[in-house]
């Protein structure tokens, strides 16, 4: 007990006579300011760098190259697309697929879980065993598995570009996609509508 009060009378003894390197406080800011110095250091050292060796291999950085013409076309757009668009067009088109496909699987998934979750909640003892299946089933299969198995096993079985699943010869099925009719609309076509 007296050596504590020993060692708490000599620091404030020294910090009474103006020795900075005994408190506390100003060394733990200190050595933040310093830990900070050196990661903003080493950010700058890093990044100049790398900019230096791309100058010297004559690589250009920056966002020029999305006023540049793409020259790809992409399947599906929800606004007007074609390959003499730039760059900054086919990212904006990028990013409106992202959303709608990030959209519709938001929508299904939810209105599937609801389903399945009403499902196992049932007192039918063949659906709510079914649903507890399908449930246990995706539940412990990691997802990269599962991307595996639909990609190799499901996709890779649908016929490529040049051939293709018929079905009543009207539509048909390829790993591009399915293919209907499209209805040509003539007068008198409205009639269908009102029946």
């Amino acid at each position: 007990m007296a050596t504590e009060a020993t060692k708490d009378s000599a620091v404030a003894g020294a910090s009474a006579t103006g020795h900075w390197f005994y408190s506390q406080r100003l060394r733990e800011v200190l050595f933040q300011c310093v830990a900070a110095a050196g990661v903003v250091f080493f950010f700058y050292y890093i990044i100049g760098n790398a900019l230096t060796n791309l100058e010297m291999r004559g690589i250009a950085t920056g966002f020029d190259f999305l006023e540049n013409r793409a020259g790809f076309g992409i399947v599906q757009s929800l606004i007007p697309y074609d390959e003499n668009q730039t760059y900054g067009r086919t990212f904006l088109v990028g990013l409106g697929n992202t959303l709608l496909v990030s959209g519709l699987g938001i929508v299904l998934a939810t209105l599937l879980g609801f389903l399945v979750g009403i499902a196992r909640l049932s007192r039918n003892w063949m659906l709510s065993r079914l649903a507890s299946l399908f449930v246990e089933t995706f539940r412990n299969i990691p997802l990269l598995l599962q991307i595996f198995f639909w990609y190799f096993a499901v996709l890779r079985s649908i016929p490529g570009k040049r051939d293709k699943w018929s079905i009543f010869d009207t539509f048909h099925l390829n790993i591009g996609g399915l293919r209907i009719p499209k209805p040509i609309w003539e007068p008198g076509s409205e009639w269908i509508g009102y029946a």
